[in-house]
């Protein structure tokens, strides 16, 4: 389990921690909000228990914890101490804005952002239709393109001055994580936060 430096109510879980019912019970809750995930660009608002169709979930009630499910995608955890919210963003939300959109409901000045362990530019192969969307953050290497999210998100954080943690892990190459694009893998770890 990694504890975000930055933001005090946050936490991502790996392989190694268990069901998200289990590591809830460790962190002294029973009731949670999730997300049926489709990499869209929806986010919804909410203030009570549940799963929500959205790629992203925000809300400003106390002991609500908001989980994000990733093996790959970017598990993003913020806060402006009044809201918090949880997003989930691969090639396909980062493509359609999510964070941007998600963000825009967040008081700038108190933004704090955390990054969780996620596919990195070491492992995450893409093809042209995806590597045209992302030029600028295309490793080249042996003739085969790798796409560096890390990089596209600290580009967004750094010129619109948002204070951020990301992290360096990949789950594709570090077997401590769940991994689709390594082995197709159904199991999920978890990003978690809450007021």
């Amino acid at each position: 389990m990694i504890k975000s430096l930055s933001i005090s109510n946050a936490i991502f879980t790996d392989s190694k921690d268990g069901s998200i019912s289990e590591v809830l019970k460790k962190l002294n809750f029973k009731k949670f909000s999730e997300m049926h995930q489709t990499h869209s660009d929806h986010y919804l608002k909410i203030n009570s228990e549940g799963t929500y169709k959205a790629d992203a979930i925000v809300t400003s009630k106390r002991n609500l914890p908001l989980v994000v499910k990733t093996a790959d995608c970017l598990p993003i955890l913020v806060t402006d101490t009044k809201f918090v919210a949880a997003i989930h963003a691969g090639w396909r939300g980062l493509e359609n804005k999510i964070i941007e959109k998600t963000l825009s409901n967040f008081n700038k000045a108190k933004l704090r952002v955390n990054v969780g362990p996620h596919a990195q530019s070491c492992c995450y192969e893409v093809k042209d239709d995806v590597a045209v969307f992302f030029e600028k953050f295309i490793d080249i290497r042996s003739g085969k393109k790798y796409l560096n999210m890390s990089e596209i998100i600290k580009d967004y954080f750094e010129t619109n001055k948002i204070e951020n943690e990301i992290s360096e892990i990949c789950t594709i190459c570090d077997p401590n994580y769940f991994s689709f694009r390594d082995n197709g893998t159904k199991n999920r770890q978890f990003g978690i936060i809450w007021i």
